[in-house]
């Protein structure tokens, strides 16, 4: 029985593996669609669960853990921007304020699906024009949601919740979440 990590993400692969685990990746290739309709938490957890479950149908034997993040700020939701305007004008709407970011973990293993949504708050500082369109202009914004990564930014000045869930996966959440597993004698990763 293997550990597979449905996701394409280098930061979720570098979090897991630092908490001790041994795994395959195969990412999903369904399609995201976000439903806001749902509300932010089951959406979330609606496109997290359809990852893990296109990956789990594929591996039934094994055990499955995927996860989908989003930042959101009054009730607008911030996913990976389309070109660089968009980059900076997210980052601008965040300078000075608060914002949430939010993902939705599941595990899927035989008889299991154990599904988590994490919310961290996350503070910036006052930035100027010229800090945001440097960062920006590194393009390393534009392959995440919120336009930003807390790892390689100093943007951030205070934040309210799990660390490792900024970068995309809460680890202390996900630990629980696998070594609850451990206590059913048919799974073992």
């Amino acid at each position: 029985m293997k550990l597979i990590l449905a996701s394409q993400s280098p930061r979720r692969r570098e979090l897991l593996k630092g908490m001790g685990y041994v795994f395959d990746v195969k990412p999903s290739d369904t399609q995201e669609n976000f439903d806001g309709t749902l509300g932010l938490d089951k959406a979330l957890m609606k496109v997290a669960r359809e990852k893990a479950k296109q990956v789990f149908e594929q591996n039934p034997n094994d055990v499955v853990i995927a996860a989908d993040t989003i930042v959101c700020a009054d009730d607008k939701v911030f996913g990976k921007p389309t070109d660089k305007q968009e980059a900076f004008d997210t980052l601008k709407s965040f300078s000075g304020n608060w914002h949430q970011v939010k993902t939705g973990v599941v595990v899927m293993a035989k008889h299991y699906v154990i599904e988590h949504v994490e919310t961290t708050d996350v503070c910036f500082k006052d930035l100027s024009d010229d800090q945001i369109l440097a960062y920006v202009n590194q393009e390393t914004c534009l392959d995440k949601a919120g336009s930003y990564g807390i790892q390689d930014t100093d943007f951030v000045s205070k934040v309210k919740g799990s660390y490792s869930n900024v970068i995309g996966l809460p680890i202390m959440v996900a630990d629980k979440m696998l070594k609850f597993l451990q206590y059913d004698p048919d799974i073992q990763i």
